[in-house]
């Protein structure tokens, strides 16, 4: 296998008492697109700005295209950082916003018009492309935000969570624009914490919280760690307390998570669904929804945190 394009290892970052990262490992190679999924306050955000440099004092070591990224500093001219604040000036045009930063990359003349052309199509904005941007979309402004970090085609792209905030037409142009720059060998780095983006998109997922990265591996591999047993939601006015106590005897191995109103089952057969309802029912607890649903990085998320993944 290639080597890999990125390498961290033993990444710490802390904030005062928080850590916000806790002995971080991880591989990217070129033309793939690695998901970091998880909740707010997971550290998705943190990494993201340790890399693109704007965080320091941490601990652990990057390495980009097999050198130290935080002695080199050349390397940062092939990197494209696409934050969640826009990176660029609303009084100007898109064409005009990325001639200014790819002048930053020292892109000029035929070069640059090359590329703002072929990124102007791209992202689907070449006929407003003189408009001032302040008169965009949202989904125009992600667009542009995107167009930004791919003007210098750098080897890797940093994206935190770049379809927040805009509708789902918008969000499906975006994912393709993430997809062609992985078909031309850029390796992509994205934050999010919608579970559809990442089935749709990465070819391989970390599932983090608190700092810390508990799965990575590819849809295949994460799904496997729930194993081949019926996964079953049900939903409900109760307290995850109230629902413990009635569940006092329920076998550990077939809980997955006890929140307040969602209690996750994992069972060998649905043929034990009638008996858990009565006793629920039998313990007064209101069920209002039961829905069965094969594993999938949400049971994943539940497995491994206790917890649902929009907490």
């Amino acid at each position: 296998m290639n080597e890999p394009i990125l390498a961290i290892r033993g990444l710490t970052k802390q904030f005062g008492e928080i850590r916000a990262l806790d002995d971080l490992d991880l591989d990217l190679r070129a033309g793939e697109v690695f998901g970091l999924l998880g909740p707010n306050g997971a550290g998705k955000t943190t990494l993201i700005s340790i890399l693109s440099g704007t965080v320091r004092d941490f601990g652990g070591s990057v390495r980009f295209q097999g050198k130290d990224l935080f002695r080199d500093r050349e390397l940062r001219a092939e990197m494209g950082i696409v934050p969640q604040d826009m990176a660029f000036f609303e009084e100007l045009g898109a064409r005009e916003n990325l001639y200014f930063w790819g002048g930053l990359y020292k892109l000029s003349g035929q070069e640059l018009r090359r590329r703002t052309d072929y990124l102007l199509e791209t992202v689907e904005l070449n006929d407003r492309a003189k408009e001032p941007v302040k008169n965009f979309s949202g989904g125009m402004k992600r667009r542009l935000n995107l167009a930004i970090g791919l003007i210098h085609q750098p080897r890797l792209l940093l994206l935190d969570e770049p379809t927040v905030g805009i509708d789902v037409q918008a969000k499906v142009k975006i994912l393709d624009i993430i997809r062609r720059a992985a078909a031309d060998h850029t390796a992509v780095v994205f934050t999010t914490h919608q579970l559809a983006e990442v089935e749709s998109l990465c070819d391989r997922v970390a599932i983090m919280d608190k700092g810390r990265i508990l799965a990575q591996g590819t849809l295949d591999e994460l799904t496997r760690i729930v194993g081949e047993r019926e996964i079953i939601r049900i939903s409900g006015e109760f307290s995850a307390f109230e629902i413990s106590q009635v569940l006092g005897n329920l076998p550990a191995s077939d809980l997955f998570a006890i929140e307040d109103h969602n209690l996750t089952l994992a069972l060998d057969s649905t043929a034990q669904i009638p008996g858990i309802l009565e006793t629920l029912f039998q313990g007064n607890v209101a069920v209002s929804d039961l829905k069965i649903q094969s594993p999938n990085l949400e049971t994943v998320f539940l497995k491994l945190t206790g917890r649902s993944l929009r907490d």
